[in-house]
């Protein structure tokens, strides 16, 4: 399902309020890649609106998008790269009084406990854990992301097995226990064995500390929704919805994220 005309007006003037290229060929082409960006920016509109966050769109380098420029997300999965000025953009976001640093990127693969790659269409990093990996070549987060959002632009209704590869993806990435010569901890990784945050005993206790979902442009079964929910997972149906409720149930969860930011 393409993304609604509304949802692509409010795209393009989230993007001119952010001083982006705000043109048609600023809503993206390809399967569900439009709806990403419309979540990812809305997610960054609304740390912006707390008034507590500083936000900047930000080139492949870590620099300040340039006025008029397109805010390029990557076409398909990835590591977080090198730095380079013309890789893909992210949002970088500043606490204003206590300096929590976090970046929210398109597209960007996980490394789980196994090994396997995992991507997120949506995903939170500590801005620390991407600068190291910028700026030693590139690679992999390890650890469950601050938020983790799943874009399903399809009108059919979300059926048990989809959430059960979301929780094996959530699963893989948990650090219940502490990472081999890293320590406790959240997120690290492994270039420096830098780390960030602190190591949850449960799975579910993990999981509730973070925004995570599933977004569909349809419904989803009554088990998918249950098995979704009981892990802190929400389910975010009818997302092009004229009344917002969908989105302003993930407005809610990212709000409760940020103000808990230094507790995790």
């Amino acid at each position: 399902m393409a993304l609604s005309s509304t949802a692509k007006t409010e795209l393009r003037n989230m993007l001119r309020a952010f001083r982006a290229a705000h043109g048609p060929t600023a809503v993206p082409n390809g399967n569900g890649k439009a709806l990403e960006a419309w979540l990812l920016v809305k997610i960054a509109m609304e740390a912006n609106r707390t008034g507590h966050w500083t936000v900047e769109l930000r080139r492949g380098d870590g620099s300040p998008l340039p006025p008029g420029q397109p805010f390029d997300l990557p076409g398909g999965p990835s590591q977080l790269r090198p730095s380079n000025p013309s890789g893909p953009c992210f949002v970088h976001i500043e606490h204003n009084l206590h300096g929590a640093r976090l970046e929210i990127h398109g597209s960007l693969q996980w490394m789980g406990r196994s090994n396997a790659r995992h991507e997120c269409d949506i995903s939170v990093v500590p801005a620390q854990i991407a600068e190291r990996l910028r700026f030693n070549g590139g690679g992999y987060p390890h650890g469950l992301p601050v938020a983790a959002i799943e874009c399903k632009d399809k009108t059919g209704d979300g059926v048990l097995d989809e959430t059960r590869q979301t929780l094996a993806r959530m699963f893989d990435l948990a650090l219940i226990t502490a990472p081999q010569g890293i320590g406790e901890c959240r997120i690290f990784e492994a270039s420096t064995n830098s780390r960030w945050g602190i190591r949850n005993t449960t799975y579910r206790g993990l999981y509730s500390t973070g925004t995570f979902a599933i977004a569909r442009a349809g419904n989803f079964q009554p088990g998918a929704r249950r098995l979704a929910t009981h892990y802190y997972i929400a389910t975010l149906d009818s997302i092009y919805e004229a009344s917002g409720a969908s989105v302003g149930a993930l407005m809610s969860r990212w709000q409760t994220t940020l103000a808990a930011i230094t507790t995790f």
